[in-house]
C-alpha cells in the first residue's frame, strides 16, 4: 500500500541588477548544493521518498513546469533563493500556488499540496509577503523559514500524513441496524472522502465470525504463549481465552488483509450484546496487537478516533491509544483509560503489561499497559464534521492501579483540568501518542482544511 513520496523540487532564482543575496548571486550552484543536501535528509525520514529537482528561472520555466508536471507528483516544494528587483520569485511562488488550485478548481485533477521554503538571507524579500496573499486567496499550504533542513523533513512528513490518508481504507464492523448505524450514511461517508481521501467500507460481524473459524489454531496456540510469556502476570483470563483472542488477532489481521485496508472500526461492545450473534471473544488484544504492527484498530466503531489514529500513526510514526478521559481537578490531570492498549507506545519497544479480562464485561481477553511515566505525550480527537481537531499536550506522571475502571490508565497533566471539564466536547474518546506533536497537527491541518483547537488551556 506505502508507495511512498513523490516531491517536485522547484529551485526558483535569478540575476537581477539589484536584489537577495547580492546581485552575482550563484543560485544555480545553492541549488545543486539543496539538491545533495535533502538527498541526504531523506534516508532519515522514515518512508519511502523520491525526488524530482527543477530549476526555474523565469515565469516560461513556471509556465513550462505547468505542462509537463506529472500525475505522479505528491507535492511541490518551492525553494525560494532569491528576492530580485524584478520580483520573479514573488510571482512565481504565486503561480506555483495557482497549479493545485487550478487543477482542483478548473481542470479537475491533482490537488497538489505546495510547500514554500524560504532559503535565508535569499528568499525572505520574495517569501514573506507572498504568505499574506495567498492567505487572503485562500491557498493551502505550508512555509518552511529555517535554518535546519529538519524543518523541510517536517513538512516532508506531514505532506507524507495527507498522501497516505487519502490511501487509507477503514473497515467499519458492525451491523445494519447498530448503533452507531448514522456513521453508514453515504452522506457522512462522502464527507470523509472529501475532506481526507479515506475510504470506508463496512464489513458485517458474520465475516468476522467466519475468518475466526478458519484462523489457524497452531498459530494462535503459538501467538498465545507469546503474549503470556513475555506478560508481567495473567490474571482473570484462562489460557483457552488467551488462544481464542490470539484466533481474533489472526480473523482481523486476514480481514484487512483480504480487504487491502489498513484501519478498522469495531462495534465490540454492540457486539458484546447482541444475541443473535455473539462474537467468539473479545477483540481487545486483538486491537492492541494490530497497533503495534502498524495498522490503526479503534474499539467502539469510532470512525474519528479511527481517522485520528491513522493522523497520528502517519504523521508521527507512532501508534495512538484510543480512551476514556477520566478528569481528576483535585491533582489537575486527566486519567486516559481503556483496554486496548498498545504494546509498542513508542513504535519501537514493549511496554511492561498484563493480560486481564474485559473490564466493562468482566468477561473474555483485555490488556493493561504500563506506559513511560515521564513521558511527553500528545491528545486529539477529531470531532464530528471533521472541521475540528481537539488536542492537549502533556506528561504521563503515574499508571494508575484503580481497579475501576478500564484496564489501562495513565495519568496525564493538562495546562488547567476545569477548563478542561468545563470546555469538554467532541463525544467521549480521545487519542493519545507519545510525543509533542501540536505543530505538524497544526501544519497537516492547514493542508487539509480543519483547525486545531487546544484543550484546557
Amino acid at each position: 500500500m506505502d508507495k511512498g513520496l513523490k516531491v517536485l523540487n522547484v529551485f526558483l532564482g535569478s540575476r537581477a541588477r539589484r536584489g537577495w543575496p547580492s546581485p552575482d548571486y550563484d543560485y544555480e550552484r545553492r541549488a545543486e548544493e539543496l539538491a545533495r543536501e535533502l538527498e541526504e535528509l531523506k534516508k532519515s525520514l522514515g518512508f519511502p521518498l523520491e525526488f524530482e529537482n527543477r530549476i526555474a528561472s523565469s515565469l516560461d520555466d513556471i509556465n513550462r513546469l505547468e505542462r509537463e508536471i506529472g500525475e505522479d507528483v505528491d507535492a511541490i516544494f518551492a525553494y525560494i533563493l532569491t528576492s530580485e528587483s524584478t520580483r520573479y520569485t514573488y510571482w512565481a511562488c504565486r503561480r506555483i500556488s495557482d497549479l493545485g488550485y487550478d487543477y482542483i478548481h478548473k481542470y479537475g485533477g491533482y490537488n497538489i499540496p505546495t510547500v514554500f521554503v524560504i532559503d535565508l538571507y535569499g528568499g525572505d524579500i520574495s517569501g514573506l509577503p507572498v504568505i499574506e496573499d495567498l492567505e487572503r486567496l485562500g491557498r493551502r499550504f505550508l512555509v518552511v523559514s529555517s535554518s535546519k533542513l529538519e524543518d523541510v523533513g517536517r513538512a516532508l512528513r506531514i505532506v507524507y500524513a495527507a498522501k497516505m490518508l487519502r490511501e487509507s481504507k477503514i473497515l467499519l464492523i458492525t451491523r445494519r441496524d447498530a448503533n452507531p448505524a448514522k456513521y453508514l450514511s453515504e452522506s457522512y461517508i462522502h464527507r470523509i472522502g472529501e475532506r481526507f481521501g479515506t475510504r470506508v467500507e463496512y464489513v458485517d460481524y458474520g465475516e468476522v465470525g467466519r475468518l475466526y473459524d478458519r484462523a489457524d489454531e497452531a498459530e494462535a496456540e503459538r501467538l498465545a504463549e507469546k503474549l503470556i510469556g513475555e506478560a508481567k502476570e495473567v490474571r482473570e483470563a484462562s489460557r483457552e481465552d488467551i488462544v481464542k483472542a490470539a484466533r481474533m488477532y489472526l480473523a482481523l489481521r486476514k480481514l484487512l488483509e483480504e480487504r487491502a485496508a489498513n484501519a478498522l472500526a469495531i462495534d465490540c461492545l454492540g457486539w458484546l450484546e447482541y444475541e443473535k450473534s455473539p462474537p467468539p471473544m473479545t477483540p481487545c488484544i486483538a486491537l492492541s496487537i494490530l497497533n503495534d504492527e502498524g495498522y490503526v484498530a479503534a474499539c467502539e466503531a469510532d470512525l474519528h478516533s479511527a481517522l485520528t489514529m491513522l493522523i497520528f500513526r502517519y504523521l508521527a510514526d507512532v501508534p495512538s491509544f484510543i480512551s476514556d478521559p477520566v478528569v481528576d481537578t483535585g491533582t489537575n490531570t486527566v486519567i486516559h483509560c481503556h483496554c486496548t492498549a498498545p504494546r509498542l507506545m513508542d513504535g519501537k519497544t514493549i511496554s511492561p503489561y498484563r493480560i486481564r479480562s474485559h473490564a466493562d464485561s468482566g468477561e473474555g481477553v483485555s490488556i493493561q499497559v504500563y506506559m513511560r511515566e515521564g513521558e511527553l505525550v500528545t491528545v486529539g480527537k477529531l470531532v464530528e464534521g471533521l472541521d475540528e481537531l481537539l488536542a492537549a499536550r502533556g506528561k504521563i506522571v503515574e499508571n494508575v492501579e484503580v481497579d475501576r475502571g478500564c484496564r489501562t490508565k495513565v495519568r496525564v497533566t493538562v495546562g488547567d483540568s476545569r477548563k478542561y471539564l468545563y470546555r469538554y466536547r467532541g463525544g467521549l474518546h480521545r487519542v493519545l501518542a507519545y510525543g509533542d506533536h501540536l505543530d505538524r497537527l497544526r501544519d497537516l491541518g492547514r493542508l487539509l482544511g480543519f483547525r486545531l483547537e487546544l484543550e484546557g488551556e
